[in-house]
């Protein structure tokens, strides 16, 4: 069932765990230049609001603070802010400051938090222009309704697009709180989702054009990501069933790193190591940048020069990752790369002397990866498989291609009929699964919504239910199918508005 082309074509830990300053590669630079960039901050933002754009102070302190923010750049392709709490943290990295600048440190914070800003993200685009018209409107005096939106919607005006604002959430206790609130759970899935697809082409760009991968900010939507499941896997798990993104490439990547985030935690890893293997999803199949489009698109079979070719993509994809620097203290994502195509007992490739020693992570990735491929439509495949015959495969080759703890896990996570999956039941209807069971005796019996012509689908119902243990179901799954509902209404289960 995989095709020749392999499966990606064919005790909990903090957020404040991975901004320390310990052994993270990235502090030095940070130490060094993060004084300057924050009094540059300070210093441009009440310039501004004195002097024209075309005063001689103005634009002195403007290109004082663009070397800075050039620096910073150099390094890692982009520069980015954020608050967490009452830290100031810079490229993930948590500033700390001597005596003297922690005036403009705390005036920093003190900013963002009233804005409701939680990172600055500046891209290495950005002009003395530009960066003069965005001091001038994030530093005027906020609205005082909907702050973050009208501030958005000025620097909109303004022309500001080499600066990205995220807004602040207390996100894991926002989350929490609002458990039973399934909007609340999809609009952050939304967000987050959304925000990684258009990553994943920032990192395509970022390649072809020979500039840095921006790594801090694959690990915060990873830790995004990780927050959410571990309150409620089920709308991250169906955001991944909707397969039409305008990138396949893009799309699986993300794809991949939320079911093998899910995996780790049905696998009860801690969430920073989860948040790791989600960034090791993102990028595992970021050798394929390098093979040509004639070779990807084909939607024949690859004669075998072009297959040989193919099978470079993880030793180009690990070269790839070895040269960015925030990433030589976190190896799992270069195994990775190179071995999400080695099976489990021994074949795929590439192939070494001997026997590949696979790293954890890739056992997950794998899993993930071959799940995701083969549920998608793609230029040599007329028809995707349906989830639960890919479960089913995944188990009968438990052993030989997957781990048989990782593949075990896995389906369990996923059900008999996975999140995501159109079913036909014996009442008519077509429905869409939208959530598993918590007995594992009912897994074949999940919660679904309901879908009936263009209208939107029903609250969710569950298929267990019945008058009483002695009468049969009010209905159940005769069979399950991906040709009868669109896309876009089965998106509707997952989506907001």
């Amino acid at each position: 069932m995989t095709d020749q082309r392999g499966d990606s074509r064919g005790a909990s830990t903090g957020f404040l765990d991975r901004i320390t300053t310990e052994g993270n590669p990235g502090a030095d630079y940070v130490t060094r230049l993060g004084p300057a960039l924050v009094q540059g901050l300070f210093s441009a933002s009440k310039t501004v609001q004195i002097h024209a754009m075309n005063n001689r102070a103005t634009q002195a302190v403007l290109q004082r603070l663009l070397r800075t923010i050039e620096e910073f750049c150099n390094v890692e392709g982009r520069v980015t802010i954020a608050v967490v709490t009452d830290l100031l943290v810079i490229n993930d990295v948590r500033l700390i400051v001597d005596s003297q600048n922690m005036g403009p440190l705390l005036f920093v914070v003190g900013e963002m938090k009233k804005r409701r800003v939680e990172e600055i993200d500046i891209s290495p685009d950005i002009t003395v222009e530009e960066l003069g018209s965005f001091l001038r409107v994030f530093f005027s005096d906020p609205a005082e309704e909907d702050v973050f939106g009208a501030l958005s919607i000025q620097l909109a005006q303004s022309s500001v697009n080499n600066i990205r604002l995220t807004e602040w959430i207390e996100r894991v206790k926002h989350l929490r709180d609002t458990r039973t609130e399934k909007k609340s759970i999809q609009e952050e899935s939304n967000k987050v989702m959304s925000r990684a697809v258009l990553f994943m082409g920032e990192v395509m760009k970022a390649i072809e054009q020979r500039r840095p991968i921006q790594v801090p900010k694959a690990h915060r939507l990873t830790q995004q990501m990780a927050d959410i499941i571990q309150i409620d896997e089920s709308v991250l798990v169906g955001l991944t069933s909707i397969k039409d993104y305008d990138e396949y490439t893009f799309a699986h990547s993300v794809n991949v790193s939320v079911l093998a985030m899910v995996i780790a935690d049905r696998l009860g890893l801690p969430k920073g190591e989860i948040a790791e293997i989600g960034v090791a999803g993102l990028f595992h199949d970021i050798g394929k940048t390098h093979i040509p489009l004639s070779i990807l698109n084909n939607p024949g079979k690859l004669d075998p020069d072009d297959w040989e070719f193919m099978k470079r993509h993880p030793l180009l994809g690990m070269i790839e990752l070895s040269r960015v620097r925030s990433l030589r203290a976190i190896v799992d994502p270069l195994y990775v790369t190179l071995q999400h195509h080695v099976q489990y007992g021994g074949g795929g490739y590439p192939e070494k002397p001997g026997k590949w020693n696979l790293h954890p992570h890739t056992r997950i990735i794998t899993v993930a990866d071959v799940f995701d491929a083969m549920t998608t439509h793609r230029v040599y495949r007329k028809d995707p498989v349906t989830p639960d015959r890919a479960l089913k495969f995944i188990q009968e080759m438990s052993g030989r291609i997957f781990d048989p703890l990782v593949a075990r896990t896995f389906i369990r996570a996923m059900g008999v009929y996975p999140v995501g999956t159109v079913v036909t039941l014996d009442t008519g209807e077509l429905a869409v699964v939208v959530r598993q069971h918590r007995e594992a005796r009912l897994l074949h019996r999940p919660f679904v919504a309901l879908m009936s012509g263009e209208g939107p689908p029903s609250e969710p119902v569950n298929l267990a239910e019945r008058p009483n243990d002695h009468s049969p179901y009010d209905r159940s799954i005769v069979q399950s199918t991906y040709s009868v509902l669109p896309t876009s209404q089965r998106a509707r289960c997952f989506i907001t508005e």
